[in-house]
């Protein structure tokens, strides 16, 4: 067999695992085995320390630094840097940083092979303090907990946890010194800014490239497409050559994504979802199956259930602690004690990071692929049970009820003015807030006259018409909940789901036609500003 045929053959095995691993998932109830694990665990079937039917070569290499670059491009572009900016973001740092120190702590308590200051003591403590954002971004997207306040604050957390062992390993695992890489890590935070600049120069000079590439976006040429992968290479190929993880120039390629379009942009997300989680991402998760050896020997059970149980306390302890802290402006706690532990489960889980940092420590010879293989198996575990206890500990109240949308579903507001779903809150709880308006889902297509606009091109602020109420703040809270109204909604059927849709398209067009009308009076000299500014000088 050619190599071609033998990289095709492969190729072709991790392609049916990646089909049949979300059939598996919805066939479980309430999808308790996230994607995630049954991509891994395909992959150790198939893999060469399985039934071996798949290899490893140079080409499935590459797809699988491209799956890992396409995950942390999506984990960065979901993160919000003004939240960041906050009290919750402070919060999220303030945690990680304790966790750290109890992450070392336990390291020098255990007496790891080298101590805490060799490479295996620094790589298993970077272990204990990540959280894997990219890994539980599908699964909080599926669980409509991203446009929360529970998901705001898992995602900060999930921020830090991730970028934060991502320098510690540029600075602390590299061959060259802690200062030098230090240097090198300034230079690369150099260069993203510069293309940070340079995006929004071009944003405000160069409008007929930024109409050509929305123009493009909706044709073959793919334009918004081809520009995001642009961008992702680039940074990679740049973070590559200053010798720092793919990781890093990906994480960095969302941000720079997310400046440019800060309001999102609900057809270009659609593609680009398609593209990573449709094929990169699970071919990531596959080959990464693919390099764990399974040892199920006492001292290996002993030392994976033993790293289970100090990344729980390692990382959720702090998290937990830190999301009890967090108040609202009245005094009173933002997150319930249920809501707390929700956070603290969600990110405390672990896998990217994991398989990360244990490849640079068996490529560095100081830890063992045996070894590896028990951390990362450990992350699969916190995979598999973390977020099942997230989805017990959850709650209709932690997800964003638009109101005009949830009387229909649900009937009117309570007597006492509250909606349905404040209503059934228990007793003592928030509602939990909205972070950012949802994207449009994918299951309801909409006529094409509702698609939400680019997110890239803002409209120019409509003066306020007196008398008659902003058809906008109708629509936005609908089409930021019309992902909970589809096929998967509690007690609400496809029909209903259909005249919900048919009537946010009926808003849409009410405001386009009232806003055509405000235009039409302005040019017809309707207002009397319009009417001076017209008015020849001298008259």
């Amino acid at each position: 067999m050619t190599d071609l045929a033998q990289v095709l053959t492969s190729l072709l095995l991790i392609v049916a695992v990646a089909l049949v691993a979300p059939l598996v998932s919805w066939t479980v109830p309430k999808r308790l085995v996230p994607e995630v694990v049954l991509l891994i665990l395909g992959g150790m079937v198939i893999g060469p320390h399985g039934l071996g039917l798949a290899g490893e070569g140079s080409s499935i290499e590459l797809l699988r630094e491209l799956g890992v670059a396409f995950l942390f491009l999506m984990a960065g572009y979901e993160i919000d840097v003004n939240e960041l900016r906050g009290a919750g973001g402070r919060h999220a740092a303030i945690a990680w940083m304790l966790s750290l120190g109890l992450a070392f702590g336990a390291v020098t308590a255990i007496g790891v092979t080298g101590g805490a200051a060799s490479a295996n003591g620094i790589a298993i403590a970077i272990a204990m303090t990540s959280t894997a954002i990219g890994t539980i971004l599908p699964i909080l997207r599926d669980r409509g907990l991203l446009p929360t306040a529970v998901g705001a604050s898992i995602l900060n957390h999930g921020a830090v946890g991730e970028v934060g062992p991502i320098l510690l390993m540029a600075l602390l695992l590299g061959s060259r010194s802690t200062w030098v890489s230090l240097v090198i890590l300034g230079v690369f935070l150099i260069i993203t800014l510069l293309i940070v600049r340079f995006t929004s120069r071009v944003k405000r000079v160069g409008r007929r490239l930024v109409e050509a590439i929305h123009l493009g976006a909706s044709t073959t040429a793919q334009t918004t497409i081809r520009a995001t992968v642009l961008l992702l290479v680039g940074l990679c190929a740049i973070a590559t050559v200053f010798d720092l993880d793919v990781v890093l120039g990906a994480f960095a390629a969302g941000f720079v994504l997310r400046h440019v379009l800060p309001e999102g942009d609900a057809q270009f997300e659609e593609k680009l979802d398609g593209l990573a989680y449709g094929f990169f991402v699970p071919i990531f998760f596959v080959t990464s199956g693919m390099g764990i050896v399974v040892s199920l020997d006492g001292e290996a059970v002993i030392d994976l259930l033993a790293f289970f149980v100090l990344l729980v306390l390692v990382r959720g302890v702090p998290v937990w602690l830190a999301s009890r802290a967090e108040r609202r402006r009245d005094g009173s706690r933002a997150y319930s004690m249920r809501q707390s532990l929700q956070i603290a489960v969600y990110s405390t889980t672990a896998l990217p990071i994991i398989v990360a940092v244990t490849q640079v420590a068996v490529s560095a010879e100081a830890m063992s692929t045996s070894f590896a293989s028990t951390l990362v198996l450990a992350g699969v575990l916190s995979v598999l049970v973390l977020p099942a206890a997230g989805l017990v500990l959850g709650h209709r109240s932690d997800h964003v009820p638009a109101n005009e949308v949830m009387r229909v579903v649900q009937g009117p507001a309570a007597p006492d003015g509250r909606t349905p779903e404040e209503a059934t809150a228990p007793a003592g709880e928030h509602v939990s807030e909205p972070r950012r308006p949802a994207s449009p889902p994918s299951g309801i297509r909409l006529p094409a006259g509702a698609r939400t606009p680019a997110g890239g091109v803002r409209r120019p602020a409509q003066p306020d018409l007196v008398g008659l109420p902003d058809l906008r703040e109708r629509v936005a809270p609908v089409a930021a909940r019309l992902a909970d109204l589809g096929a998967h909604a509690r007690g609400l059927s496809v029909e209903e789901s259909h005249r919900l849709a048919a009537r946010l398209a009926e808003n849409e067009q009410d405001h386009a036609l009232w806003r055509e009308r405000w235009h039409h009076l302005r040019r017809g000299g309707g207002t009397a500003r319009a009417a001076r500014r017209r008015r020849p000088r001298g008259e």
